[in-house]
């Protein structure tokens, strides 16, 4: 018994850029899963704004000082919208797969109902 034989027999070769192009645009999204998509998009660009927006203190004038000298991009923020944002989106565009997965089972039911 030789491995690489096996994976010889096993290996396949890798999908053409055409392939994939035509199995995605053969799927239709449906609302849920468009909505999820969005919130995405608008997750990221909210993880920009607000780390912007709400900044960290980098170094103080003095030691007990409430106002900052330097000011910088607040990252720890921008991930924390990030991941919500996208366990979020992950979760409606779940609920929309689910939704599309259940219509079409509706609709061969009902071609062999009928």
């Amino acid at each position: 018994m030789d491995f690489f034989d096996e994976i010889s027999k096993a290996k396949r070769e890798l999908p053409k850029v055409n392939a994939i192009t035509n199995e995605v645009k053969s799927k239709t999204l449906n609302f849920y899963q468009i909505f999820a998509i969005g919130l995405l998009v608008i997750a990221f660009f909210l993880g920009i704004i607000f780390g912007n927006l709400f900044a960290t203190c980098e170094a103080s004038s003095y030691f007990y000082s409430t106002t900052c000298a330097v000011t910088q991009f607040n990252f720890s923020l921008m991930i924390l919208i990030w991941v919500l944002g996208s366990l979020l989106s992950l979760f409606i565009f779940a609920i929309g797969h689910i939704i599309a997965l259940l219509s079409q089972i509706n609709e061969k039911l009902t071609k062999f109902i009928v």
